[in-house]
């Protein structure tokens, strides 16, 4: 089988963070980095897609790239589903990325791919879970969530499904490659204290450095981290990134406060010395819009959002970056066991955590956090920073 095809030149001319950090970018990542891979459903032609709930016709109603786009209707049951030829290619080292633009927003979004791949003995779900705040074409790169037995061991094809009610259109379709390692990235969002308090001496046990988010309006209040803390952290090769100034859901701000919140922070955080990483942001729960990633792309190359499932090494959206919540230990050691499963196409899982505390129903304990920092160990996967992991996607 033939492979998704050469990347394109990805030696950009971002501003280097190894070298002086700036405040503004001179390039937007997200058009440097949308060529990835090869295309494979340009939405053009629709006459491979089989439909099997809903309803799908060709539009001029909002376009990607090329003149239509796909787009599909939901049937009285609020089910959508089509099912696409895979041919040609070699799916123990290929994932997969679209561009899909969502009418109704507000609610959080959860379309399943599911690629049947004999090549893998396997069926693959790739997830992609989001909220969109504002109508508008976002890039998605699929993360394998899991995998399940074949629904058949001949035939290669995609399966895209929706249940709900969402208006929507699909273009673009990539098959991206996947060649690395595994590798494994932490972050903390919200710049907690128990980030200082619990979970950096139990990394450090472990050799483990991870990447802080940091909320910068709030460093020094009761739960947050205070600036020597940060800088002894830093000191141990833990970096800080952004998560805006204040934490509002920055895609439900006007423009104004929104760019407010981007570029005090970065500003901040240059400011105080943490360059490795002051060109990468967290969206503050998630909350983003096309506009705000506008608005990001002047100050940073690199964004991230909550997403459930495994991420893939090959980014095609760089400014929408899938991460996992790590507060399930049983589900993280089983995607850790993915990213270490050769035939599978996933070489990069970025686990995201907040608070690391005892008794509290949506977070992590202590003691669950120190069996996942030994499995990890255990395991043998390399442990990088996000910095890395933004700066492989430029070289």
């Amino acid at each position: 089988m033939s492979e998704p095809g050469p990347e394109p030149d990805r030696n950009l001319d971002l501003e280097s963070e190894s070298d002086e950090p700036t405040l503004f970018l001179d390039d937007d990542s997200r058009e440097l980095l949308w060529d990835n891979g090869r295309q494979w459903q340009s939405g053009e032609r629709l006459d491979e897609w089989e439909v099997l709930a809903g309803s799908i016709e060709a539009s001029t109603n909002h376009v990607y790239r090329g003149s239509q786009s796909v787009h599909l209707t939901a049937a009285g049951d609020g089910r959508t589903a089509v099912r696409i030829p895979l041919d040609g290619f070699n799916l123990t080292k290929t994932s997969f990325s679209v561009a899909m633009y969502i009418e109704t927003p507000g609610a959080h979004h959860a379309p399943s791919f599911d690629v049947n791949a004999p090549s893998c003995d396997a069926q693959l779900h790739f997830r992609t879970r989001h909220k969109i705040d504002k109508p508008g074409w976002i890039r998605y790169d699929l993360g394998v969530s899991d995998t399940s037995a074949l629904e058949s061991t001949e035939e290669s094809y995609m399966t895209i499904s929706w249940g709900g009610n969402a208006d929507w259109y699909l273009a673009d379709i990539r098959a991206v490659p996947v060649e690395e390692e595994p590798r494994l990235f932490i972050q903390f969002d919200d710049s907690l204290r128990t980030t200082y308090d619990t979970a950096f001496p139990i990394m450090r046990e472990y050799g483990i450095e991870a990447t802080v988010f940091t909320i910068t309006g709030r460093v020094g209040n009761s739960r947050h981290l205070t600036l020597s803390q940060m800088e002894e952290m830093q000191d141990a090769d833990w970096e800080f990134g952004s998560h805006t100034h204040t934490h509002r859901r920055t895609g439900e701000l006007p423009l104004d406060e929104q760019r407010t919140e981007l570029e005090h922070s970065k500003e901040w955080l240059l400011d105080h010395g943490f360059t490795q990483a002051a060109s990468t942001l967290a969206y503050p729960f998630g909350s983003f819009t096309t506009a705000t990633m506008d608005i990001a792309a002047e100050y940073y190359d690199f964004a991230t959002h909550v997403q459930h499932g495994a991420m893939n090494r090959t980014i095609n959206s760089p400014l929408s970056v899938n991460r996992h919540i790590g507060d399930n230990p049983e589900k993280v050691r089983e995607l850790i066991d993915l990213l270490l499963n050769e035939r599978i196409p996933t070489d990069t899982l970025v686990l995201c955590y907040h608070d690391v505390i005892e008794g509290h129903d949506d977070w992590i304990t202590p003691t669950e956090f120190r069996e996942t920092m030994a499995y990890i160990d255990e395991s043998g996967v390399e442990c990088l920073l996000t910095s890395n992991l933004r700066d492989h996607q430029f070289t």
